[in-house]
């Protein structure tokens, strides 16, 4: 169904239909969740601020849908990049500098910098891992296309936009024009790490998916060893690319 939406910013009252049987489905064990869930759990939490269940229903089906799929995808994409490219050398060659005796310290970040105060580093500049999370999120970008709608009249490259039309965003396309994906390559500041989204449709597991895949990779590259793939398999018909399968070894 999601196959059938990707190329149009309308859906049809069909599409809506099959969309909220899905996540009726998800959501089917929420509400005792919701009612019954200790507070040191996502459901429980909501409840304990005060979000009433569809809050809760709508937050939960949320984090299901764009918190899976688009993780999952980016950590098998990730992990074959850097066996790929040989940026895994890269990698484990910047990680053994920053953990040897008298290795050089963070450049901090000037006051103001994107809004931040003085002492805090570039996202990822201070641990090569949280580097290459970054870089490979840019190079990767799961979700690579997304639907905005138009808020006023405004040019962009030559076209005129107006106000309530919807648009496509090429996102891979934007996060591309960097280069081709290095584990050294410093932040990109013009990418706002488009990646996530921007503004109020920022990604809520922003933080969540980075230290997701920065543990994968530090668990699958702990022994200080590269890394070769044995086998692989594209999945088919899916709407986030990734692999099926990725098997792994140490060379």
């Amino acid at each position: 169904m999601a196959l059938g939406t990707a190329g149009s910013t309308i859906l049809t009252p069909a599409q809506v239909a099959t969309a909220q049987g899905i996540v009726a489905e998800l959501n089917a064990g929420i509400p005792d969740g919701w009612r019954d869930a200790p507070p040191d759990t996502l459901l429980g939490r909501c409840r304990e601020l005060g979000l009433g269940l569809t809050e809760t229903s709508g937050l939960a089906s949320l984090l299901m849908v764009a918190g899976t799929e688009t993780a999952a995808s980016a950590m098998g994409r990730i992990t074959a990049l850097l066996i790929d490219t040989g940026e895994q050398h890269r990698m484990l060659a910047a990680i053994r500098a920053g953990a040897a005796p008298g290795a050089a310290a963070p450049i901090p970040v000037r006051d103001g910098d994107d809004g931040r105060a003085a002492g805090l580093l570039n996202p990822g500049e201070a641990d090569p891992v949280e580097n290459v999370v970054r870089e490979g999120l840019r190079v990767t970008s799961p979700a690579s296309v997304i639907g905005r709608g138009v808020a006023a009249d405004v040019e962009v490259g030559g076209a005129q936009l107006r106000a309530g039309e919807r648009i496509m965003l090429l996102v891979w396309s934007a996060n591309a024009t960097a280069g081709p994906f290095r584990a050294d390559r410093q932040y990109v500041r013009e990418s706002r790490q488009l990646w996530f989204g921007a503004g109020r449709h920022l990604c809520l597991g922003a933080a969540l998916a980075r230290a997701e895949i920065g543990t994968l990779l530090r668990m699958l590259w702990s022994e200080d060893r590269p890394l070769r793939v044995v086998r692989r398999r594209a999945a088919r018909g899916v709407l986030i690319p990734a692999w099926s399968e990725l098997l792994v070894t140490r060379a």
